[in-house]
């Protein structure tokens, strides 16, 4: 057996063993979400210039025509209860920014160790930052996307096994979780970003290991994360890689405020990033109007210039109910790369540019 666990095979026939075993006490929960999206870039910088909402998965928009394909996605979700000990959660995701097809994203066994740890394991989120179990359910989100800069990264999942702590201190509640896997993604989109349009190119990232720390009390949570992997591309070793994140959110009365701060070192690909979030917003009603600014700085370690890009955005939410809502989001994106980073245009910078957005989103 390779390094790489064979959690899939396992995890299956536990369930089959727990299917077997309580067959009547089986019972079974689903759910959906949806977001329909459309928006539509202008005032480009350049002539071939484009817009990033989604490095993970290539959401693009590069023209000057309204699209409703990069932020529109279907996600369905079940879930099977054995008995108290055990379950097993699926997810799969069809996403305009892919074409529509369907992916895999989540295929986990879940074992309830003791009332407080919660062992988990099979394919799951991979959590680098605070929104990344929750980055495709738009109606968890105050924003029509997430801030591209603080979540641009080429890996979202994992295969391995997770446990997570659930306790107190003091007053605070604590849920801290420590997590071990691998991921290997092949003919990844987000390369296709940098490499070039219609370019096939696979990434593996091995050995992850983990840790992430969340406390809240009232209406304040912070959360601090630490994630490291070696990491390949195309089969070549890039070396290792470490994601740190601290993030603070908070809902006080009627004000929101979300944040993070992220440092990505990939000190053997000569690689020291940073990316910051911040935005805030008042409740009024079923009104949420936000700013928030993002931005994303890489330098390599030598000194020499890399990608630096940031983003304005102004959005109002509407909740319909409590289930669905409609967002709209007015975007100044601003391109400040020292030196062409990409091959997906002619020119290999994306421009300075504005967006106007729209989404519905809603779970049922």
């Amino acid at each position: 057996m390779s390094k790489q666990f064979m959690f899939k095979p396992v995890m299956l026939g536990v369930l089959a063993m727990t299917l077997v075993g309580g067959a009547q006490a089986v019972e079974f929960n689903g759910s959906g979400f949806l977001t329909l999206a459309a928006a539509k870039k202008f005032d480009s910088e350049l002539a071939d210039g484009y817009a990033v909402v989604d490095y993970g998965q290539a959401g693009i928009y590069d023209d000057n025509k309204l699209s409703i394909g990069p932020d529109s996605k279907l996600g369905l979700q079940g879930m099977l209860t054995f008995n108290p000990q055990w379950s097993a959660t699926v997810q799969v995701v069809s996403r305009g920014a892919d074409e529509g097809k369907i992916n895999l994203e989540w295929l986990y066994a879940t074992y309830q160790v003791t009332d407080d740890l919660t062992l988990q394991f099979g394919r799951k989120r991979l959590p680098l930052f605070y929104f990344s179990e929750s980055q495709d359910v738009g109606i968890a989100l105050p924003w029509v996307r997430l801030p591209p800069q603080a979540y641009g990264w080429d890996v979202v999942n994992f295969t391995g096994a997770n446990l997570i702590y659930r306790g107190n201190l003091g007053t605070w509640s604590s849920v801290a979780e420590v997590f071990y896997g691998n991921e290997n993604r092949k003919d990844n989109p987000y390369q296709e970003i940098y490499n070039g349009r219609n370019t096939r190119t696979d990434e593996k990232w091995t050995d992850i290991v983990g840790a992430d720390w969340t406390l809240s009390r009232d209406w304040f949570e912070a959360r601090f994360s630490v994630v490291q992997s070696d990491w390949e591309v195309d089969g070549v070793s890039n070396g290792g890689q470490t994601f740190y994140s601290v993030a603070a959110m908070a809902d006080y009365e009627n004000w929101l405020l979300r944040s993070e701060y992220s440092i990505i070192k990939r000190l053997d690909a000569a690689e020291d990033d940073w990316a910051v979030m911040v935005g805030a917003g008042r409740q009024i009603g079923k009104w949420l109007p936000m700013l928030t600014y993002s931005e994303f700085h890489g330098t390599y370690t030598d000194g020499s210039p890399n990608e630096r890009d940031s983003n304005i955005a102004l959005s109002l939410r509407y909740d319909l109910s409590s289930s669905s809502a409609i967002k709209v989001q007015y975007d100044i994106f601003k391109d400040d790369s020292d030196v062409g980073i990409t091959s997906y245009n002619a020119s290999g910078y994306y421009g300075d540019s504005k967006m106007l957005s729209v989404s519905y989103d809603r779970t049922f």
